[in-house]
């Protein structure tokens, strides 16, 4: 049986060389993709223009811009190149069924088996490259009997093993320049990483059993560890993988931590690796063409009811559910409107989705009549086959359709102001007032609010921040006192009841100390929360926390 054989694929531009293609920019073209970076806009991707201009990936914009004044930016998009990504590796499908992305700019191709369709090997990765770069892409690959020792000769053909990461300068700076001398050797080691390979474009085939030989001279960092592990390797003296492979485990283990000997071991083989190839989602969606344009708010009404039973149908057939639901209108002028319809649980019930339809009709303007109407459910996930209302007892028919009230309703409501909009509360397990409920998302969440817990201990019906008092400092409740500048008189009042702070937590609001809660009635009629802390971090003194119903 054959061993497994990879190819990797690595896109050194692939951010801004995807901008490129769009708007038709020439190879020379100076563009830099940006990022925010904490408080500082960095380049994300840089292109060939660019790069030769000096620009690299990591340096802040403002440091680009000194460079090279010429440079023209786009805030970077991850989902647009994720999904541009993804289509690149639909399309090598064609050499192999198994395409996986390898992070954001490269891609793993699982070849075993299939080779021998394209001329070997050789021929089958010259056909791959230089397919590739008709899409205006710069690509260098590798190819090994590992993931990882093919993502090494992707990324570090050709590429000296000492000029990684000269670090010995670092030890010299003093201890408030060392992040940046950190920074700007990172910076140094990528432009001379992407100038070497690119300038030969060098593609490496390590031979069949011979992933050792291959891998030996190429640089620590070609084995996919952190920057600061590989900083601290060749602080050591280790440069080389052949080097690191010369030093015993256990203390590497102990000093680096587990990943750099899994990954020393995936890139030779030693640890299995496999690749999950991408899927195309399946797709959920159903369309009506009419012969002449419609403009009656029944005939639309009834158009996409019609299609909704279709969609709902191929839904349960596959026991689906969706949450989300697209209404896509095409008119006779060629434009267009959308509309979102977001439901409170996962669903397939054509009737229950209807309804909350009905709620937005009202947005749809038909002026110069539909051609076309489309449906496409956006969330889908699998539902649970629920049991027949049959086989429930009578309190488990009154739990369920209580359920369905709620969410019907909180999907009604959301419909006009939004399922974000739409809160509740739950018990949460804490002793202290303000913490003792959570507030979650109503659409999202699920809680039988009669298993609220019940308490012993009379708690207020209103919370607010701890209002200070206007009474001596001590321990005593007085006959009266001043809140919020109106004076009140004690009627009653029934307490203390000491609540301790979370001492495993540290908390701000606490730093008073214990506090003694008193429930207060006061002569006109207001019932009243009362505390006495007794200081810690902060003085203590007299609050109000709270007022009963």
């Amino acid at each position: 049986m054959s061993s497994p054989r990879y190819i990797s694929l690595w896109f050194p531009y692939f951010g801004a060389e995807r901008v490129q293609r769009i708007f038709k920019f020439e190879k020379n073209h100076k563009l830099a993709i940006i990022e925010n970076n904490g408080n500082t806009q960095t380049l994300s991707s840089v292109s060939f223009g660019a790069h030769n201009s000096g620009l690299n990936i990591g340096q802040p914009l403002q440091d680009a811009k000194a460079i090279c004044p010429e440079l023209m930016t786009r805030v970077r998009s991850v989902k647009c190149e994720l999904t541009f990504l993804h289509a690149l590796c639909r399309w090598y499908t064609q050499f192999t069924p198994w395409v996986a992305a390898d992070n954001y700019d490269g891609v793993i191709l699982n070849i075993k088996g299939c080779a021998h369709l394209f001329g070997g090997e050789e021929g089958m990765l010259d056909l791959i490259v230089s397919r590739t770069e008709t899409f205006g892409l710069t690509v260098t690959s590798g190819v090994a009997d590992t993931v990882g020792g093919a993502w090494a000769l992707a990324r570090f053909t050709s590429k000296p093993t000492e000029s990684y990461l000269k670090s010995n300068s670092i030890d010299q700076e003093a201890r408030a320049t060392r992040s940046r001398a950190t920074k700007k050797i990172q910076i140094d080691d990528t432009k001379q990483q992407v100038t070497q390979l690119l300038k030969n474009n060098a593609i490496r085939i390590a031979p069949a059993g011979n992933t050792y030989n291959s891998l030996a001279k190429l640089p620590i960092a070609s084995l996919r560890i952190e920057n600061k592990i590989v900083t601290k390797l060749n602080q050591l003296g280790l440069k080389s993988v052949k080097d690191l492979l010369k030093q015993p485990r256990a203390p590497l283990a102990r000093r680096f931590g587990p990943t750099l000997i899994a990954r020393l071991d995936q890139a030779l083989g030693h640890v299995p690796e496999t690749i999950s190839p991408i899927t195309d989602k399946k797709h959920f969606g159903v369309r009506i063409s009419f012969p002449e344009p419609i403009g009656l708010i029944e005939d639309i009404k009834n158009a996409i009811e019609k299609l909704l039973i279709r969609l709902c149908n191929k839904l349960k057939t596959a026991v689906l559910g969706f949450q989300e639901l697209k209404i896509d209108l095409g008119f006779s002028n060629n434009e267009t409107q959308s509309l979102l319809v977001s439901l409170a649980c996962f669903t397939n019930d054509p009737e229950r989705i209807f309804s909350v339809l009905l709620l937005k009709l009202d947005e749809i303007k038909p002026n110069f009549g539909i051609d076309i109407i489309r449906l496409e459910a956006i969330n889908v996930s699998p539902i649970t086959q629920s049991q027949s209302i049959n086989n429930l007892d009578m309190h488990e028919k009154v739990i369920k359709n209580q359920n369905s009230v709620l969410k019907n309703l909180i999907t009604r409501l959301g419909t006009k102001v939004g399922l974000d909009a739409i809160i509740r509360h739950i018990p949460a397990q804490s002793h202290i007032p303000e913490k003792s409920w959570q507030v979650l998302n109503a659409a999202w969440s699920n809680y039988d609010m009669k298993s609220w817990p019940t308490s012993n201990r009379n708690r207020p019906s209103f919370l607010w921040p701890p209002e200070a008092l206007e009474v001596p400092k001590h321990s005593r409740l007085e006959d009266h006192f001043i809140w919020r500048k109106k004076l009140y008189q004690v009627k009653t009042k029934l307490g203390p009841e000491r609540i301790a702070p979370e001492w495993w937590i540290e908390d701000n609001n606490w730093r008073s100390g214990v506090r003694d809660y008193w429930q207060v009635r006061c002569n006109d009629g207001e019932f009243l929360w009362l505390f006495y802390a007794h200081g810690a971090q902060l003085p203590g003194g007299w609050f109000c926390h709270g007022k009963f119903g």
